[in-house]
């Protein structure tokens, strides 16, 4: 995994654990990092999980669900959905993003807009 990527991950990660004593019980805020299988890449996820500890944030292998919304055409996309239940919810953002164009400025500005859905 790249590092802005994993850098993002773990801003995600510390954005969603410090609002997750606000969820009322038995809700949760659902977040995935999607990605092509590639070799190795199991590997690395594995031990991101377990070197960050991560609790909140779901690092998955292979294609994401139609419903997701994902740009096929895009390196990273990001979609962020308002809470709720699955297909009631709707994208208050998403970033589709070429090779390259995921920096801290990027990073930064996805990370405002998931905390703009957690609860306050």
């Amino acid at each position: 995994m790249n590092d802005p990527l994993a850098s993002l991950v773990k801003k995600l990660e510390e954005t969603v654990h410090a609002a997750s004593g606000k969820y009322t019980a038995g809700r949760r805020l659902g977040t995935f990092v999607i990605l092509p299988d590639a070799a190795g890449l199991a590997d690395q996820f594995r031990g991101m999980a377990e070197c960050e500890s991560l609790r909140h944030v779901n690092l998955c292998i292979g294609v994401a669900p139609p419903r997701y919304e994902v740009n096929k055409d895009a390196a990273v996309t990001v979609v962020i959905y308002t809470p709720g239940r699955p297909g009631q919810n709707v994208v208050a953002a998403n970033f589709a993003l070429r090779v390259g164009e995921l920096d801290d400025a990027r990073s930064d500005a996805i990370v405002a807009a998931v905390a703009k859905v957690l609860p306050r």
